[in-house]
């Protein structure tokens, strides 16, 4: 089997150098190296970033969660795509993660927000997508209000009110009392 047929068969479009070692039986770190050289100049493989490689298709919110592994998709990109924000942020993937920073891949920047990690590692609202995490609505509101505490959202009939229940006591209560206020519910307490 040849070395692209073993990467599409992993079903991953995003593969970190320490992967591609353990997929391919290829010897020496000058062999890797020389395959992947010859796997970009061919426009088979693409290097988005340093030290990960990419399918031409890549998905960008797999190669998000590989940047920062310990992030999940969240905020603008999730309520966006669940019909709670009308505005669109297409070129934008925002992740929660363990600090803040803002990376320009290819056209699409990757805008990673910091919260507090006791909230990060709770994995409630949280969903294991096929390679990577991403927030339910619920849990990117209270992403999203936790980092911009008088924020708006357009259309708050795609919240789950039972699952933003089970959520909201891991957030501070400031966040708490913004989010009811916001939804106009007073039977969240």
């Amino acid at each position: 089997m040849n070395n692209i047929a073993i990467l599409i068969k992993t079903g991953k479009t995003v593969f970190s150098v320490e992967e591609l070692q353990k997929l391919f039986a290829i010897p020496t770190k000058k062999g890797l190296e020389s395959f992947l050289y010859r796997a970009k100049k061919g426009d088979i493989l693409q290097n988005p970033y340093q030290g990960f490689w990419a399918l031409p298709n890549y998905d960008p919110m797999e190669l998000a969660c590989k940047i920062k592994p310990q992030s999940y998709i969240s905020c603008e990109t999730v309520l966006f795509k669940e019909g709670i924000f009308f505005q669109y942020y297409g070129n934008t993937i925002s992740c929660a993660s363990n600090d803040s920073r803002t990376y320009k891949i290819n056209d699409k920047t990757y805008a990673f927000y910091k919260i507090k990690s006791d909230i990060l590692n709770n994995p409630i609202g949280i969903r294991d997508h096929e390679h990577y995490r991403i927030a339910t609505p619920e849990r990117a509101l209270c992403d999203y209000i936790y980092l911009h505490p008088t924020a708006r959202i357009d259309n708050p009939s795609g919240i789950n009110m039972t699952r933003l229940k089970q959520i909201l006591p891991i957030y501070p209560q400031s966040t708490n009392r913004y989010i009811k206020k916001l939804l106009g519910k007073k039977e969240l307490d």
